[in-house]
């Protein structure tokens, strides 16, 4: 009975270290999230030349803003993604990507799920030799 008593102290001092008020988790899970779109936004532009009229796309837009912008696609594409075989994906999210081709310019990429969630623009690509079509 002494040892258990002369631990318990102990363990409630570890458990009361241990546990977060739910406003730090908040502003954890919060800064992953802000951390993670800096990183989407820093990738999707990474070889798109300043002159390029894809650094005009930004992350999320929709397919019919960047239709706007550059004008109707030569072709368009989609192909699954990794996550579309993760067994407890709940949330589907990213599943299909829809590739939009132009000529010339190169290429925009779309992320969208499996429940009909359309994610926006998610990467562009500068092409100078991009045929417009799918190889």
């Amino acid at each position: 009975m002494k040892p258990l008593l002369r631990s318990l102290p102990c363990l409630l001092l570890c458990l009361a270290a241990g546990c977060k008020s739910a406003e730090e988790k908040r502003a954890e899970r919060e800064a992953k999230q802000a951390q993670y779109e800096a990183e989407l936004k820093a990738q999707m532009h990474a070889n798109v030349p300043a002159d390029s009229p894809l650094q005009q796309v930004t992350l999320g837009m929709s397919e019919s803003q960047v239709q706007t912008i550059l004008g109707a696609p030569n072709s368009t594409s989609s192909h699954i993604t990794g996550k579309q075989f993760i067994p407890f994906n709940f949330k589907a999210r990213d599943t299909v990507r829809i590739v939009y081709h132009w000529k010339g310019i190169g290429r925009v990429e779309f992320s969208h799920g499996s429940w009909g969630q359309q994610n926006g623009a998610i990467l562009c690509i500068h092409d100078a030799n991009e045929p417009g079509f799918k190889p």
